[in-house]
């Protein structure tokens, strides 16, 4: 009789793994919810359209609410991801930090995986741009030529936030100090693509939705990567995922 050799067990300490349970219960379900108010304003139009044309006397104006928009469009997305390399940078070097280091692959995926599927989602529903429906009605601050819904900016910055938001305790002041200054400028860069007119209102929330719907699902691939590694190397692969980090704050800025 033949036996199966044992497999060699792999040496170091298995990644802990953050609980998946608030990406299930809150950020599914909200995601739904939004995704579906989405739907709803899109085939009302009327809430669509009057944000719109409320909007417009400031941008003819260049009113400051104009301004910040412009600066949180171009900028929103690179100041958070310098937010998140810096508080890496420092909690390197100071261990009272205990944000898990795993997070900023959650963050990674989160906005890769999240990004490519409201792209693809583009292309499904093709709905035209406030531009193209009311080119000689409003004065519109965008040279966006992709769809509108769902709206890119709305999607990848607030999912580039969610897992910091959501996998990392709030029992320190400075992680509560980090979920605000994120989530605020996630929010500014969502609201401020309305101000500007590059998207209706439903656009918007069909990115917050998909970003949230995402949330759970991204955790899942990612931690079917991080049961192959160990604990040992997360400090290695972290400064990987730094780099990626500033990699994205780079083409942000450039684009």
């Amino acid at each position: 009789m033949k036996f199966n050799k044992r497999e060699k067990p792999t040496a170091g300490t298995p990644i802990t793994l953050l609980d998946m349970n608030k990406a299930w219960k809150i950020s599914l379900p909200a995601g739904i919810v939004f995704l579906l108010i989405s739907l709803y304003l899109w085939w009302q139009q009327g809430i669509d359209e009057m944000v719109l044309f409320h909007f417009n006397p400031a941008r003819i104006a260049g009113a400051p609410i104009v301004i910040v928009s412009k600066w949180l469009s171009s900028y929103g997305m690179a100041f958070i991801t310098v937010v998140f390399v810096l508080y890496l940078l420092v909690s390197l070097w100071k261990a009272s930090l205990d944000a898990p280091l795993t997070i900023y692959l959650y963050t990674i995926m989160s906005f890769g995986l999240s990004g490519i599927a409201g792209d693809l989602l583009k292309e499904v529903f093709a709905r035209p741009r406030p531009v193209a429906m009311f080119a000689d009605l409003v004065y519109v601050i965008s040279n966006a030529a992709s769809y509108a819904i769902p709206s890119g900016h709305a999607t990848k910055s607030v999912s580039l936030v969610l897992p910091f938001i959501f996998l990392v305790s709030s029992s320190r002041n400075i992680h509560k100090t980090v979920k605000v200054i994120v989530g605020l400028t996630a929010v500014g860069v969502c609201i401020s693509r309305v101000v500007l007119g590059a998207h209706y209102v439903s656009d918007v929330l069909a990115g917050v939705g998909v970003a949230l719907v995402g949330l759970p699902l991204i955790m899942l691939f990612s931690n079917m990567i991080l049961k192959r590694m160990k604990a040992e190397m997360l400090p290695t692969v972290s400064k990987v995922w730094g780099l990626l980090l500033i990699a994205l704050t780079i083409l942000f800025l450039i684009i």
